[in-house]
């Protein structure tokens, strides 16, 4: 009997939920997956998903944890790939504690998390693992538990971090295999060298709709660009992520859904048909905890190392963080 990579998706949301579904689709790999706030319903009826691009379906996992022990008990410990789709919140939880039940001594761990700086719990809790940093360019949304409605597009782009040369061919051969399978799904994927362009490519729209949507109170992406004071922010916010993006990664943006600058990233906002709410705006309207962190904190301290000016991600950041506490207290 041919053996399958077995894969283990830890957080099954919008992004988790997406993606494990056009997994299990492919006939190499097997997916698991851990659910916390959607557990119920993932276990009893699956996911109820509408795509654009891959029309609607029921998707049932194969197994649904609460936890990654409770999943590591039922089908046996060290899988070929785990993936990392849980909210990036360090300053409540360590994400790699959190999956390191999973990780065997020759596990891939593949993150699909949002923000900068997100690598580095990962390296130094398993310095010998392949960890690879994948950014998803990707609409998709719980609408509620158990429901996606995903749009008409999905890109993976993603890098080995910090791979040694002794064994980097090795490493992208199996992250080749992996994105093949998505591949054959529909997804399209990318390998690149250097996966933190692409990074901070994302970053652009995440750093700034993100915080600016939780002050404004509810606004979707359009009603933000459409009023002239707050198209002023988001551009004067953008602009500061380019600027330090460049410096610190020592290269241009890719230029993804041709956002070169911050009058191409409003632009492209307008040009989106259905309206968009940020993630940490849902966070915040439903009094969780926010990626602010990933999303503000880590690049202040990126802009502080590297001598750059940021007043506006400085401001958002002070904001965000009293309207969490505000609301967690």
């Amino acid at each position: 009997m041919e053996l399958k990579a077995r894969v283990l998706i830890v957080g099954g949301g919008a992004i988790g939920g997406l993606f494990a579904w056009r997994l299990s689709l492919s006939r190499d790999v097997t997916v698991s997956i851990v659910c916390r706030s959607n557990y119920t319903q993932v276990k009893n009826t699956g996911y109820l998903i509408t795509s654009a691009q891959f029309g609607s379906g029921i998707y049932r996992p194969k197994g649904v944890y609460q936890t990654v022990e409770q999943a590591v008990e039922a089908e046996g410990p060290a899988y070929d790939y785990v993936i990392v789709a849980l909210k990036a919140l360090p300053n409540i939880y360590d994400s790699s504690e959190r999956v390191a039940a999973a990780v065997g001594p020759n596990t891939m761990i593949v993150l699909f998390q949002n923000g900068i700086g997100i690598e580095e719990p990962f390296a130094k809790r398993f310095p010998n693992n392949p960890l690879v940093s994948s950014v998803s360019f990707v609409s998709v949304k719980q609408e509620c538990p158990g429901e996606l409605r995903h749009g008409g597009f999905s890109l993976l782009a993603a890098g080995l971090h910090n791979a040694p040369r002794s064994v980097a061919d090795r490493y992208h051969d199996r992250l080749q295999f992996l994105f093949s399978a998505f591949e054959s799904q529909g997804v399209s994927c990318m390998i690149e060298a250097d996966i933190q362009p692409y990074r901070w490519q994302k970053h652009i729209l995440n750093g700034s709709t993100n915080p600016v949507s939780v002050i404004c109170g509810g606004s979707s992406c359009q009603e933000m660009v459409n009023n002239s004071h707050c198209k002023w922010l988001l551009e004067e916010s953008m602009a500061e992520i380019f600027v330090l993006g460049k410096i610190v990664t020592g290269k241009s943006f890719p230029g993804v859904d041709g956002i070169v600058d911050p009058q191409s990233a409003t632009d492209y906002i307008k040009s989106i048909p259905v309206p968009v709410y940020t993630s940490m705006l849902v966070d915040s309207q439903c009094k969780r905890p926010m990626e602010r962190d990933v999303i503000l904190k880590n690049p202040i301290a990126l802009a502080e190392k590297h001598g750059v000016d940021v007043p506006h991600m400085r401001a958002l950041y002070a904001l965000t963080t009293m309207i969490e506490e505000g609301y967690t207290k």
